[in-house]
């Protein structure tokens, strides 16, 4: 079972020195069609470093105005939901194999060691498989993206419960 406790080491600095400031183990919350957790999150960028950032509790959270690393575990023959974040994500596949549907109805397959790039797109991920697929996703601040007639398209498909900066 991959939806077990995750767990996170922070490093930091002690009178000038580094050291770890933070070795724990976070469990994966329910969100979306997975299960996930927020190991870190900070609300600027560049990043101020901090002992310890209370937002990162776990759970799944969405920041437009700092990064954050999470977890996602997918489970076996789920569905995604469509959705739009103002970020640009690293998606990593860990383990398994997942789905990434697209607006214009492209699908492509992403196996374990494999990267997205995912730049602020309309996009789901489907696991089609009867095994669980682990993704870490690291996101970043981004500019809107454009539609047709030059509008930004902002975020969509977010529940406002998850949004930090708001």
């Amino acid at each position: 079972n991959m939806s077990v406790p995750f767990r996170r080491i922070v490093t930091g600095h002690n009178d000038g020195r580094s050291n770890v400031l933070l070795d724990d183990k976070l469990d994966l919350n329910p969100g979306f069609a997975s299960n996930a957790v927020t190991l870190w999150l900070n609300h600027k960028y560049p990043a101020e470093l901090a002992d310890y950032d209370a937002a990162a509790d776990g759970g799944v959270k969405i920041s437009t105005q700092g990064s954050l690393i999470r977890v996602v575990d997918f489970p076996p023959n789920s569905q995604g939901h469509n959705h739009r974040t103002r970020t640009l994500d690293y998606g990593i596949v860990m383990d398994g194999e997942i789905e990434l549907e697209l607006e214009d109805g492209s699908k492509t397959i992403v196996r374990a060691g494999e990267v997205v790039v995912q730049q602020a797109t309309m996009h789901q991920w489907n696991n089609k498989t009867d095994k669980v697929c682990r993704l870490i996703f690291v996101l970043f601040p981004s500019k809107a993206a454009k539609g047709p007639d030059g509008e930004e398209l902002g975020d969509a498909g977010v529940p406002k419960k998850f949004r930090v900066d708001d």
